[in-house]
This record gives C-alpha cells, sequence and structure tokens, in this order.
C-alpha cells in the first residue's frame, strides 16, 4: 500500500548545496502549475512555514473549486501577488 501524504501538494525540501530548508506547495491544474517555497529562515520555524503553504494551499484549492474558475487566471494571480511582495520587501531593504 502506497504511502500517503499528510500534507498534499507540499514537500518537505533540504537543498544542502543550495542552503534551503522548508517546504514547496505545488499545484496543478489543466497543464497550469503554481509553485512556491516556503522558507524556514524566513518564517522562522519549520511549524510556521508548514502553516504559511497550508494556508495559501487551502486559498488556492477553494478558489478552484468555484465552478467558474480559470486555473490559469488563479495561478497567474497568485505569482503577481507573490512578486508584488518580493519587490515591497526589496524596497524596504533599500530604504
Amino acid at each position: 500500500m502506497a504511502k500517503r501524504n499528510r500534507h498534499p501538494n507540499i514537500t518537505r525540501y533540504t537543498y544542502k548545496f543550495h542552503s534551503f530548508d522548508g517546504f514547496r506547495l505545488s499545484i496543478s491544474r489543466n497543464r497550469n502549475t503554481f509553485t512556491k517555497y516556503f522558507s524556514v529562515r524566513q518564517y522562522g520555524t519549520d511549524k510556521e512555514a508548514l502553516k504559511a503553504a497550508q494556508e495559501m494551499r487551502a486559498r488556492i484549492l477553494a478558489e478552484l473549486q468555484e465552478d467558474d474558475a480559470d486555473p490559469k487566471a488563479i495561478f497567474d494571480r497568485y505569482k503577481q501577488e507573490m512578486a508584488e511582495a518580493k519587490a515591497a520587501k526589496s524596497q524596504k531593504v533599500e530604504a
């Protein structure tokens, strides 16, 4: 019997050579994929990084459940949201 994933769409990642430790959220629908990494360094603890990944997964899956859901539009909106958050963070660092 196959092992069940306790956290569907979320995978624990530890890269020794790239110093990443955290979780990857990956959701695919109709040949469209959304992927986001949640680093322990950014969120402080494993528990907080996993919680952030679970919360984003819940938000995305809820939107995908709607009758007229367009996966590409939903994923693009979340990617744009992440890009804006990253830009705002880099502007804060520069100031």
